[in-house]
């Protein structure tokens, strides 16, 4: 991989025990990497990716099929590299897409119904119907959660989390919560918490 056109990717594959090969245990649905590709401004050029993430992109896995974590992971910081290359750019084009998924027809219906404490109630079974290997723990606490992840040693960097806590906080603002707002609080090589706030409007008893 060019180090200097991926320099989040690199970063982050370098610190893992095996690169692209670690923690094979832990495991996402190609329908994240899959989403996140579709709805890029531009197709990503696979010169100087990584082959086997070029193989990913060139030739996607169905979307209910399992992809290891830390290939997931590694195409979303390759798209921060080449596509973005801003970190807060990275992060609304996130929040942007991930809300126009739960917009989408398939989920509009199930959101309808939905409200913010109902998704917190089934938060972790809905995390596991996506991943595997990483353990979410969530608590409702006032005007929100507060939740941590455990997971093997850097399977996860900052952006990433960042990224994924966009992806919740959208989940969050469709179900009702229009203000949602999501915060990562610490981060370390196996766990990160964070919270979400529903309604940063109002103020804390």
């Amino acid at each position: 991989m060019d180090a200097s056109a991926y320099p989040r990717t690199t970063s982050y594959l370098r610190r893992l025990p095996a690169g692209l090969l670690s923690h094979p245990h832990c495991e996402s649905k190609a329908s994240l990497y899959r989403e996140a590709l579709r709805n890029l401004p531009r197709k990503l050029d696979l010169d100087g990716l990584d082959p086997l993430l070029a193989d990913y992109v060139r030739d996607p896995l169905p979307m209910s099929s399992w992809v290891p974590e830390v290939v997931n992971t590694a195409l979303y910081l390759a798209i921060a590299d080449q596509i973005f290359g801003d970190d807060e750019k990275f992060l609304t084009w996130v929040s942007d897409f991930s809300q126009r998924v739960f917009e989408a027809p398939m989920y509009r219906v199930l959101m309808a119904v939905a409200s913010p404490e109902r998704l917190a109630a089934g938060g972790e079974r809905r995390w596991n119907n996506f991943h595997t290997g990483v353990d979410y723990g969530l608590k409702v606490v006032e005007r929100g959660t507060h939740s941590r992840f455990s997971f093997p040693p850097y399977l996860y960097d900052s952006l990433a989390l960042r990224a994924t806590l966009k992806a919740i906080e959208a989940a969050y603002r469709a179900s009702g919560a229009r203000g949602a707002t999501s915060e990562l609080i610490a981060i370390g090589p196996t766990t990160a918490e964070f919270r979400i706030i529903w309604y940063p409007e109002r103020p804390a008893r």
